[in-house]
């Protein structure tokens, strides 16, 4: 006789139904065809946006580049208050209102080309729209995975969505250029429409009930703060938060850097500064094969502890690339930063997940958006000035230091001391 199991929406130990354990299974197939759009779309849209705004409007670098910072700005400017907003809804309806905004936001350039009525700001415009609804549905998916399979099931989950992103990365920019070279800039976007209406489908098609979400009776602002405030009476969270800040920001700096370190000071054609920059996302797939690997060898909470610190030493190897064999120790040190970046995101979603309440982790998620994306432009000035200051190579052999400093910051949060993560961390402030 099977034994019973909990029921992840009221608690209640009930016997398996092997109907809906059919459907969450289908269910999750449909998450991953959704994801698989979605990322690539996306991975995609930030080669074939700019495209467009250089093609159809002749715009120039300075132009070009206000499309990325359009995109991150829903970063910034909506990261916190995006939690509790979607703390407001059932997530798959979230990710479902995300993929037609995706999708009527992409359809409005060539039907604007069409009609002579394509500016500059138009772009800059869907560039925002896409932002956000990235950001929403981001924040959804990592409410909406423990919904659909076990506590169990989290890691493995977690590493498959992080396989599609980490295949996205590596194929999408790719897929969008030649997309735009084959088919026009102008069909690309409609392609890339398309994609975002069948993801939607694909998510209205999955049918395991969610619950509904829970009476709020505080505002927008109060819940944010709530929010804000169980991130920091959690120290393994809050140190998590910090850390993955930290990090980013020393890898935004230097990625900043990698396009013209490489043709200009590397002097290396565009074709193969393309495939060098691709390299990481070869980690990002072999980080996301090795997590549940890991996790059960050596155990979860230590595993994410050391997979940063292991990885950071290569980002030294990454200054002394030059025109000949050496460009391989610039995609060595990206392939090593990407495993540990990958291993430490998947296994610290999860833990996320486990620990946050059902009502409080939409807001943490956001919360953690916010750190890590937030860090993202603060970096590239970093990056900027430092090579403004130093030269290109010399930030880079900085940066590369810095990440030797700030990665090991996981030492001072109560992981140090344990194999496994513990939902059960006390509530208290924790030092080195």
């Amino acid at each position: 006789m099977p034994d019973p199991v909990e029921s992840p929406a009221s608690g209640v130990l009930t016997a398996p139904d092997p109907g809906a354990e059919r459907a969450v299974r289908h269910g999750f197939r449909l998450l991953v065809g959704s994801h698989v759009l979605n990322e690539t779309g996306a991975a995609a849209t930030l080669v074939v946006l700019p495209l467009t705004a250089v093609l159809a409007l002749d715009a120039s670098a300075w132009q070009t580049a206000l499309v990325e910072t359009a995109y991150f700005t829903a970063y910034l400017v909506l990261g916190l208050p995006a939690g509790a907003l979607v703390e407001r809804a059932r997530p798959r309806r979230v990710m479902i209102g995300a993929d037609l905004v995706r999708c009527l936001a992409l359809a409005s350039l060539p039907l604007a080309w069409a009609a002579d009525a394509l500016s500059l700001p138009m772009v800059y415009a869907v560039a925002l729209l896409l932002g956000c609804a990235q950001l929403f549905g981001d924040i959804a998916d990592h409410s909406y995975l423990p919904r659909l399979v076990r506590d169990e099931q989290l890691v493995q989950g977690n590493s498959t969505l992080q396989l599609v992103r980490s295949g996205a990365e590596l194929g999408g920019p790719g897929l969008g250029g030649l997309s735009v070279q084959w088919l026009g800039a102008y069909w690309a976007l409609a392609a890339n429409a398309l994609g975002s209406a069948v993801s939607a489908v694909l998510l209205w098609r999955i049918k395991v009930p969610e619950p509904e979400p829970p009476a709020l009776a505080h505002g927008l602002a109060r819940q944010t703060w709530e929010g804000l405030r169980f991130v920091r009476r959690q120290p393994v969270l809050r140190m998590i938060a910090l850390s993955a800040g930290l990090n980013n920001l020393v890898f935004s700096a230097a990625f900043a850097l990698d396009v013209v370190f490489l043709s200009k000071v590397v002097g290396i054609s565009p074709g193969l500064v393309g495939v060098l920059l691709a390299s990481g996302a070869v980690g990002a797939l072999a980080g996301a094969w090795l997590t549940p690997r890991l996790a059960r060898r050596f155990g979860d909470a230590r595993t994410v502890v050391l997979a940063v610190p292991v990885a950071a030493p290569f980002l030294l190897l990454a200054p002394l690339a030059q025109d000949d064999w050496r460009v391989l120790l610039f995609a060595l040190a990206h392939i090593a930063i990407s495993v540990g970046v990958t291993v430490f995101n998947i296994l610290q979603v999860t833990y996320r997940q486990r620990v946050c309440p059902p009502g409080m982790l939409s807001r943490v998620s956001a919360i953690f958006r916010c750190a890590v994306w937030g860090a993202a432009p603060l970096g590239a000035l970093t990056g900027g000035a430092l090579a403004t200051h130093l030269g290109v190579r010399p930030a880079l052999w900085t940066l590369a230091v810095a990440l030797l400093v700030v990665a090991p910051l996981l030492l001072c949060s109560p992981l140090r001391r344990t194999r496994d993560f513990d939902v059960n961390f006390p509530t208290t402030p924790s030092s080195c």
